[in-house]
């Protein structure tokens, strides 16, 4: 291995471990309120319109989750901002346009994929996770992780295993 390589894992283990700890902080909050928390690749549900990256798009499934009892922590790739032609949104502006509190969202690092987090804090507070990603070059990981897929029929919201 070289020291490019495992200063890549040594980053991506620190981001995993506040990302953790600081979504766990928000999970004791979620809990007072008896909601179920679900994750979210955010950056996948984005496209499940029209195969384009819609901020809108991920507000409709998130409303609908909250409206079925859950507490979503959504996951955002950092191109996330690009796809939507806006590189201001921050995890900030990103939980205040969807209606999130700041630790209900995060952003991944630039150069990452959300997959490895999304996938790292499902599979430790065994939350299912919305996403039509079939997480293939990481099987073991989301071996245990129930998936919930979705898609638009029309302008109706259709979630399979919710």
């Amino acid at each position: 291995m070289q020291i490019p390589d495992v200063t890549a894992i040594v980053i991506l283990g620190v981001f995993l471990f506040l990302g953790y700890f600081g979504l766990k902080r928000g999970r004791r909050e979620a809990t007072t309120s008896a909601k179920r928390q679900i994750a979210v690749d955010g950056t996948n549900v984005m496209f499940w319109r029209d195969e384009t990256a819609q901020l809108s798009t991920l507000q409709v499934v998130l409303t609908r989750l909250r409206h079925e009892g859950f507490d979503p922590v959504v996951f955002l790739d950092a191109s996330s901002r690009h796809h939507l032609g806006d590189k201001s949104l921050s995890e900030r502006k990103f939980a205040q346009v969807l209606g999130l509190s700041p630790n209900r969202i995060m952003v991944v690092p630039k150069g990452t994929e959300a997959d490895a987090f999304i996938l790292e804090y499902a599979g430790q507070q065994k939350l299912a996770v919305v996403s039509n990603d079939r997480f293939r070059d990481r099987l073991s990981e989301a071996r245990n992780i129930r998936l919930v897929k979705g898609r638009f029929e029309g302008n109706r919201l259709v979630l399979k295993k919710l």
